[in-house]
């Protein structure tokens, strides 16, 4: 059963506007705080915590800032259970498997067409590409080296989207909005990088809307599930690890293309495998996080409760936990 999107209101954000509040100031806000601090009081800002690194604990709390952010929204929402909705979140349907080895393989695809392209418009790339054993290794690697990668599609996928999903309305209008919150983001780690990364950062943020917007679509169809985010998202962040090209602003001009291209190709081979042809119903924060599938259709693991149709209706909260349990 497809997720139901709620009724268009005056005020979508509303009940939510302080969870989408606290969301941005735990995120963009103490990452913005933080880049604020060091550029006015450099000096003072080093001897208290430290030199701006991936080691520095500070930057890693804050890196993580959108996995916190989110675990304590859905704490405040629905306590633990809301915690261990988002968690059932993640158990794939049956049926939904098997896009887990074709976003690898299309991934895999993608970032040596992004080479060869590359090579073909005669932009700069590395000689050669790493050895397939070391491919493997730096590849398992990177899911723990890239700093805030399970973070984001926890924090940014699993709140904020549904939430511009509710607001919005519309699939590329959420795409966009969670594409620049997350551009903003990082836009302090592109700034004390170095100069290339700063002026490469409005086509990291163009591309980052289009991944989004994607996201939108796909995520729509596997019920919320950010696994289907992570996984292709490790693949295609790659890349460059692999020493198959570098991250400048030449080759993004390749990358955005083909990621265009392949945001089109996914929405109509969505929409054609939709009843009717017509699109899954967008994932809402936090009817998601209660969708009945994780009760009745095909999750190994079932859902308790629904709290998010008891805000609804007015309801008693322990009514509809029964009614949860026992379906």
């Amino acid at each position: 059963m497809s997720s139901t999107a709620p009724p268009a209101t005056k005020q979508p954000f509303q009940p939510y506007t302080k969870y989408f509040v606290l969301y941005l100031l735990l995120t963009i806000g103490s990452v913005w705080a933080l880049t604020t601090f060091y550029l006015v009081a450099g000096d003072f800002a080093v001897q208290a915590l430290g030199e701006l690194h991936l080691r520095n604990p500070i930057v890693i709390i804050i890196l993580h800032s959108p996995a916190i952010a989110a675990f304590l929204i859905f704490f405040l929402h629905d306590g633990i259970r809301g915690i261990g909705n988002f968690f059932l979140s993640l158990i794939p349907r049956k049926k939904d498997l098997l896009w887990l080895p074709v976003l690898i393989l299309i991934m895999a695809v993608y970032i040596f067409a992004i080479r060869y392209l590359c090579i073909l418009f005669g932009i700069e790339v590395p000689p050669e590409p790493l050895a397939p054993l070391d491919m493997v290794l730096t590849f398992l690697e990177l899911f723990y080296m890239e700093i805030g990668m399970v973070a984001i599609a926890i924090g940014w996928f699993g709140f904020f989207l549904p939430l511009m999903h509710r607001v919005t309305r519309s699939h590329i209008t959420a795409g966009f909005a969670t594409g620049m919150g997350i551009a903003l983001f990082v836009a302090p780690g592109n700034v004390f990088a170095s100069f290339e990364l700063a002026i490469a950062w409005p086509l990291y943020a163009a591309q980052l809307c289009v991944l989004c917007t994607a996201m939108s679509f796909l995520l729509s169809r596997m019920k919320g599930n950010v696994v289907f985010f992570l996984v292709p998202f490790w693949v295609s962040a790659s890349g460059s690890a692999l020493q198959l090209y570098i991250f400048q602003t030449t080759t993004q001009f390749i990358q955005l293309g083909v990621f265009a291209a392949l945001a089109v190709v996914l929405y109509f081979v969505l929409k054609q495998q939709a009843p009717g042809g017509q699109l899954d119903e967008r994932f809402t924060f936090p009817e998601y996080l209660e969708n009945e599938y994780t009760v009745r259709q095909g999750s190994p693991v079932p859902g308790v409760g629904d709290r998010s149709k008891e805000n609804a209706a007015g309801a008693p909260a322990m009514a509809g936990a029964g009614e949860g349990a026992s379906g």
